[in-house]
């Protein structure tokens, strides 16, 4: 009976976390429709309906100042711009239909890196005594972002080694661990990497997975894995467990066999 409980309970955690991926699945497209709509409705309105006092500053100068920019051709450029970012939205809304991974997100990158383009492009249509200030502005903004993404994903992307001592096994590098050899309860050399259920707090981008997941039949531990590549060590304690691989599977070989010697040795 216990053995049953424990059946329903495990298959009932599986349900929850299939519905929760939906769950986030479908609140990203909301707030994807929600943005395309933004973009689009104000687009229309300054071009067409020339509501220009939607663009940001706009009402707060002067009627010379306005008239100057709506000669340059300034609105009609900002709205331009946000219709061009709606379609960006668009284009990711529909490449999830075609089970593209993380097209939400990369489309939120997309659009991002964009909008600081087109702004830096239409400052030239601003008025001449803020367009060096504003691009400054958005130049130093764009670079400190990129900056920050360039961080993100180096970390997420680097590479892990998994380090042998006479008393430790080591994880280095970003989400990195240290695990006493004492407390390594089996070692398996795995050919498929269960289903990932959930991430819970780490990395992940096409075939890189790193930091803590959820797993069908392991639960929640830590990954270091190139998905695309096999095989896939895993290390268990008795309620943790570390799944790590290498670009060369013959690596991965050699870290599997010389785990089971330092364990022997224990």
């Amino acid at each position: 009976m216990r053995e049953y409980g424990y059946i329903i309970k495990v298959e009932l955690v599986e349900k929850i976390l299939v519905v929760g991926r939906w769950m986030k699945m479908i609140f990203l497209m909301i707030i994807q429709l929600f943005m395309m709509g933004l973009f689009f409705l104000f687009g229309f309105l300054i071009l067409n309906k020339k509501m220009y006092g939607l663009i940001s500053g706009f009402s707060n100068k002067s009627e010379e100042e306005q008239s100057e920019l709506i000669s340059n051709g300034f609105p009609q450029t900002i709205a331009k711009g946000f219709i061009n970012t709606g379609w960006i939205l668009v284009i990711g809304l529909i490449l999830v239909g075609f089970g593209v991974p993380y097209v939400i997100e990369i489309s939120w990158f997309v659009m991002i890196v964009y909008l600081f383009g087109y702004l830096l492009y239409a400052n030239k249509l601003d008025l001449k005594r803020v367009r060096k200030r504003n691009a400054f502005f958005l130049s130093g903004t764009l670079v400190f972002t990129s900056i920050i993404l360039v961080i993100v994903f180096y970390a997420g992307l680097s590479s892990n080694t998994i380090i042998f001592t006479e008393t430790e096994v080591m994880i280095d590098g970003s989400y990195g661990v240290e695990w006493d050899l004492e407390e390594v309860t089996s070692t398996t050399l795995m050919d498929d990497l269960p289903n990932i259920q959930m991430k819970m707090n780490g990395f992940s981008f096409y075939d890189r997975a790193k930091g803590r997941f959820r797993l069908d039949g392991l639960g929640n531990g830590l990954l270091f894995v190139y998905l695309d590549q096999t095989p896939f060590l895993l290390i268990e304690q008795e309620d943790d467990f570390i799944i790590i691989n290498s670009k060369n599977p013959q690596e991965t070989e050699e870290w599997y066999e010389e785990l089971q010697v330092k364990l022997h040795e224990k």
